[in-house]
């Protein structure tokens, strides 16, 4: 059964947004609960996506497949809490299995990517402190549609290796004044197939040329792609084509000056651009893996795509900074997984829903909108939707006893 309850509980950060003039708070919390809502619909369109993999692989329980299936679904423990953060007034639930997938779950990505830019924001400002420069070392490679993911991400990662290997790369370290990196992959899809490529934010003297630098980067690049198998030097046009586009260098990085667009009126910095790279909308040259969700249940291709990517990701890291970089910085040694479970500010247990309540609310695929309830009208609002769908799902059993 439903009984409230108050407890002082951590809870999650209010979302800031910009416009001008300025929103109104009301305006705010419309975009923040829409966004929400879109992030829920898409996990549970994964959920779909990756259970019917997993019954298609044999499993007795599809959702076994793939952690992201069971995420904000699947209850631990004795029902599911319904909490509202005290200042941000901001609710979020408790007592639900957490996968902590950057790559696979929309939810939990929105989340760990927003810590991570704070990361890598601290490192932008400790590097000025430290007459620094950050530099945007962006890195890609050649691609046909024939090539799998598994085996471009193998043949990237032995051309990273290869660029930073021998007496040439510490070379380059030693001009540049190199104090360390943060590597973000990303990846998109597109008529040309699978697209990794790697946003770097370079740690150098205040002084560095970034010409000069993505000259140097470029030979390297080069023979690094060539030995991993990646570029082939006998075709002249590709050659061509890769030493135009493949290296990219942006000196003096700021943590708002980078362009990655989220949508048509956000304007990221260079810490969003490597922090919350699988959120980005497709450019014209892809569409990232969270667009091929927006389609994959009504597309067929685009949901075998994405169970192809959720499978090729598993367990790898989106962001790597150098050793030592993050103590230098004073960041936090912190796993995504406890990342998507961490809440910072201070909330009050609203009530708690009991097996039944959370089945029709599951069912009737209103957990963004029992979230909306708590903040627009607390436990009493909650509790009125849960009427509205219970008696929404009675009517239509009874439909459909009587059909």
């Amino acid at each position: 059964m439903r009984s409230p309850k108050t407890s002082g509980v951590p809870g999650s950060l209010g979302t800031y947004a910009k416009s001008s003039p300025p929103p109104s708070a009301e305006e705010v919390r419309r975009v923040v609960q829409g966004l929400r809502a879109q992030r829920y619909e898409l996990q549970a369109t994964a959920r779909l996506v990756l259970s019917r993999a997993g019954r298609a692989a044999g499993l007795t329980y599809g959702h076994d497949y793939h952690r992201t299936a069971k995420c904000a679904h699947v209850t631990r423990g004795a029902g599911v809490g319904v909490h509202l953060a005290n200042e941000h007034k901001k609710a979020f639930f408790s007592g639900l299995v957490t996968c902590g997938s950057v790559w696979s779950c929309p939810v939990c990505a929105a989340k760990i990517q927003e810590r991570r830019r704070e990361e890598i924001a601290s490192a932008i400002g400790w590097a000025y402190e430290h007459a620094l420069q950050p530099v945007m070392v962006t890195l890609t490679f050649p691609h046909r549609a024939w090539h799998s993911l598994r085996q471009l991400l193998d043949r990237q990662a032995d051309a990273l290796k290869r660029l930073r290997q021998g007496s040439p790369w510490q070379r380059v370290k030693d001009g540049a004044g190199f104090q360390g990196l943060i590597r973000s992959l990303e990846l998109t899809h597109g008529q040309h197939g699978w697209h990794p490529h790697t946003h770097e934010l370079w740690f150098v003297r205040g002084d560095l040329d970034a010409a000069q630098l993505r000259a140097e980067v470029l030979v390297r690049w080069q023979a690094a792609c060539v030995r991993a198998g990646l570029l082939d030097l006998k075709n002249a046009h590709l050659v061509a084509a890769f030493q135009q586009y493949a290296v990219d260098v942006k000196g003096h990085c700021s943590a708002s000056d980078y362009l990655a667009k989220m949508d048509d009126a956000k304007n990221w910095g260079v810490d969003r651009e490597l922090a919350k790279a699988s959120t980005k909308q497709g450019r014209a040259s892809g569409c990232h893996p969270f667009g091929l969700l927006a389609k994959a249940s009504t597309d067929r291709r685009a949901a075998r795509l994405f169970v192809v990517y959720s499978l090729a990701m598993r367990g790898k890291r989106q962001l790597f900074w150098s050793p030592g970089l993050k103590a230098r910085v004073s960041v936090a040694e912190i796993s995504d997984e406890a990342l998507a479970e961490e809440q910072r500010e201070a909330a009050d247990e609203l009530g708690r829903l009991d097996g039944e309540d959370w089945h029709t609310v599951r069912q009737a695929g209103a957990r963004a909108a029992v979230l909306d309830a708590a903040e627009c009208g607390g436990w009493q609002a909650v509790q009125a939707l849960l009427e509205q769908l219970t008696e929404a799902a009675i009517e239509r059993l009874e439909a459909a006893l009587s059909g």
